[in-house]
């Protein structure tokens, strides 16, 4: 199961924001993310820390629940 794509999807559009916004936000190119959400692309460390402080949400949450 892929908790952190699933987890930062549902955040981004619980907030309200399109991938372009928090892809700006975070400094990341929009496919990234979308990879990222989609399951396709696994984040690195420097990313999980990136969207852990946008979302203000552990990283254990992001990747386990």
């Amino acid at each position: 199961m892929n908790y952190f794509g699933s987890n930062i999807k549902l955040l981004r559009k619980r907030r309200g924001r399109t991938q372009d916004d928090v892809a700006f936000a975070l400094e990341m190119k929009r496919p990234t993310l979308s990879g990222y959400e989609n399951g396709v692309a696994q984040p690195g460390l420097d990313a999980l820390v990136a969207f852990s402080k946008y979302y203000n949400v552990s990283i254990d949450t992001l990747v386990k629940e």
